[in-house]
């Protein structure tokens, strides 16, 4: 198993009994540069950066990484830009991979998209993961200008774009949504044919897609007591998918993302009934990773629950989480055939 820090470009994540949270932090107090060569110093795998353009004053749209559909960020929320932290974060590291959690494809325009993030996959010499995502926000589409309804099918040609844009010399495409001949793109990113691209989706026909065009399917546990089991069936069909179209499971991972707490023994969160997922000693912590891993995951993005809402807690539990339970990971391997690492 291989662990993932989720970014705190959007605040600091907390949680209740009932729904996970992000607190607004002052931009010039988040550190995100800091926070990933803090992660990369503790063994993190990756460090993965979400992604919103704007924040409607009031929302209808229920919020995914809740069960109850409640609001995780406040009206005026202080949010920086995934892209720009990214490439900061790749010339001020050396090895910790860098992810997206996950891009809203049809936010912006696909060739703008694909220069970017062949950018951080050239300045961090192939450490991109990009995860993408149709976006759940109506009133953010709105304010775009962007039909809600459209954002799958979007999606779905802003991929096939990046793709083009990475491996062709020249690029055209001509689609429902983007059509143009003949430009290039250049330089191409490090990795070859291009960096591995990620479905972040919660629904069956988020796995299509994602057995479909990407290389990975990443839904999201950041509910306080999520099951990690809770998505087998979106697993059953990308495998029948991937067999329909003769691809080998063994190439495309499973990835998620929860929230984590590392406590001492006699913190009350150790000894809560039920305990909330990935909280407690780091044995605990471990026996909820195994059962990720068991649930067929090989890439667990952890979001610090830091109730404090002070970016210092989150450089104390990224060290905690590095000393006491990323050393034993190795040990703990994904279940069935999927692939395991990047």
């Amino acid at each position: 198993m291989q662990i993932g820090l989720y970014a705190n470009t959007h605040g600091v994540g907390y949680r209740d009994d009932d729904n996970n949270y992000t607190r607004s932090v002052p931009g010039e107090n988040l550190e995100p540069v800091a926070i990933a060569q803090t992660a990369e110093r503790n063994g993190f795998h990756s460090i993965w950066f979400p992604d919103h353009v704007c924040m409607p004053t009031e929302t209808n749209s229920a919020h995914i990484a809740n069960k109850s559909g409640a609001r995780s960020y406040s009206p005026r929320h202080e949010m920086l830009d995934g892209a720009v932290v990214m490439g900061a974060v790749a010339s001020s590291t050396t090895r910790i991979k860098l992810g997206t959690s996950v891009l809203v494809a049809p936010y912006r325009a696909p060739l703008s998209d694909a220069r970017q993030f062949a950018t951080v996959d050239v300045l961090s010499g192939g450490r991109l993961l990009l995860g993408v995502g149709a976006g759940w926000m109506a009133e953010e589409f709105d304010a775009l200008g962007i039909p809600f309804a459209e954002r799958g099918k979007r999606t779905i040609e802003c991929i096939e774009i990046y793709k083009r844009s990475w491996q062709d010399d020249f690029v055209s495409f001509d689609g429902d949504y983007y059509s143009f001949a003949d430009v290039s793109m250049d330089p191409k990113p490090s990795q070859k044919p291009h960096p591995p691209i990620i479905y972040g989706g919660m629904s069956p026909l988020g796995a299509r897609r994602a057995a479909a065009y990407c290389d990975g399917f990443y839904p999201v546990f950041l509910d306080p007591f999520a099951d990690p089991n809770r998505h087998a069936d979106l697993q059953a069909i990308v495998k029948a998918d991937l067999d329909k179209a003769g691809r080998d499971p063994s190439t495309f991972i499973m990835m998620a993302a929860t929230t984590m707490r590392v406590t001492d023994s006699d913190d009350p969160l150790a000894h809560q009934t039920p305990r909330k997922i990935c909280t407690g000693t780091a044995q605990q912590v471990l026996e909820d990773i195994n059962k990720f891993a068991e649930a067929g995951y090989s890439l667990l993005v952890a979001k610090m629950d830091c109730p404090s809402g002070e970016v210092e807690e989150i450089h104390e539990q990224i060290t905690r989480v590095g000393h006491e339970v990323i050393p034993e990971c190795s040990q703990i391997l994904a279940a069935d055939s999927w692939r395991t690492n990047f």
